[in-house]
């Protein structure tokens, strides 16, 4: 009798190898694209710390300009960036400590991400 695989273990071993790989791909894909996702938005977190504190203008060149920038390409990226900016304000009395309570909720905002700063001021 002859030693050797029959066409079905042969198959079976073959299928079993496709799933292995494909499913190393599409591991390797998901974490490519969920990568980007985070990088593009510590991006955009990074650019819209420098509006939090600025609400009334939205150009980052403008917000950046006491930096002395000196590269071009810098500044002609700074300027093309332009974030837009909601605000909200609810003021709340405490009768019992005789204090204001204000809370300011700032929207930063472009097409695909947002974030979200409160400011909570006591008078």
């Amino acid at each position: 009798m002859k030693k050797g695989f029959t066409l079905i273990e042969v198959m079976v071993a073959t299928v079993i190898a496709l799933i292995a790989t494909f499913s190393i791909l599409s591991l390797s894909s998901n974490t490519k694209y969920l990568f980007n996702l985070i990088t593009k938005h510590n991006d955009f977190s990074l650019k819209a710390s420098i509006l939090a504190k600025e609400k009334n203008n939205t150009n980052l060149y403008e917000n950046l300009l006491y930096f002395k920038i000196d590269n071009d390409d810098i500044i002609k990226a700074l300027k093309k960036e332009k974030l837009n900016i909601k605000t909200t304000e609810d003021v709340t009395e405490i009768p019992e400590l005789k204090l204001t309570q204000t809370i300011q909720k700032i929207k930063i905002y472009d097409k695909t991400n947002s974030l979200y700063v409160y400011e909570v001021n006591f008078k």
